[in-house]
């Protein structure tokens, strides 16, 4: 079973709006990350969003995902995440050999053929834990982690992120070539935006 977690909590400060609220073709940037986790086989989908952002809780859930509404603004990625993994515990309570896929929110371009990739390799290498994509020798998204690293995250130094946790389990990791630069694209400025739009002719282009 792999169920996906979303952290989408951020203030998008540099894109200058809600990044993830924004247009392409036809639909909004977490409804294409969320359709394409559904797609690859990833179900149930968690989205956690703060209260700034509340407005994508409509458009998450009609893409089919489950909503964690936080009452308070997260400081970081890392409490998100914490608060999400928390609340599948709470509701799903997962296995240890459950899996969990960590998925930027900001990821669009995201592809049925990575996630499909990071699986094949962890049916392939069962004594790894944690899976990473990796383009060109950089390290990207998603992340496919073994539930059991799941537990842990809450005992580590909370001034420390979730990288930062996984790093200390390098023995366990593999990472994954794919051929795919989408893996290392964010979605973080209006000029990032603009190049997604050019890819993307039919999308309706922001005011």
């Amino acid at each position: 079973m792999i169920v996906g977690l979303i952290p989408a909590a951020g203030r998008s400060r540099r894109m200058g709006q809600p990044k993830l609220a924004l247009p392409v073709a036809g639909k909004t940037v977490i409804e294409h990350v969320v359709g394409t986790l559904h797609q690859a086989g990833v179900n149930p989908v968690l989205v956690v969003l703060g209260p700034h952002v509340a407005d994508l809780a409509g458009p998450a859930r009609s893409a089919g995902a489950s909503v964690l509404l936080l009452p308070w603004p997260t400081p970081d990625m890392r409490a998100t995440v914490q608060r999400g993994l928390d609340w599948l515990e709470e509701a799903l309570h997962p296995p240890e050999d459950w899996d969990w896929l960590l998925a930027p929110g900001d990821h669009p371009t995201l592809e049925i053929e990575v996630i499909q990739q990071l699986l094949a390799q962890r049916r392939a290498h069962p004594e790894k834990e944690i899976f990473v994509p990796v383009h060109a020798g950089r390290r990207g998204h998603p992340t496919l982690i073994r539930w059991r690293l799941a537990l842990g995250l809450s005992d580590h130094p909370a001034e420390l992120g979730v990288n930062s946790y996984l790093r200390e389990h390098a023995v366990v990791t593999l990472e994954v070539p794919v051929a795919q630069a989408s893996v290392i694209e964010d979605l973080d400025t209006p000029e990032d935006y603009a190049r997604l739009l050019s890819r993307w002719p039919s999308s309706p282009k922001s005011e």
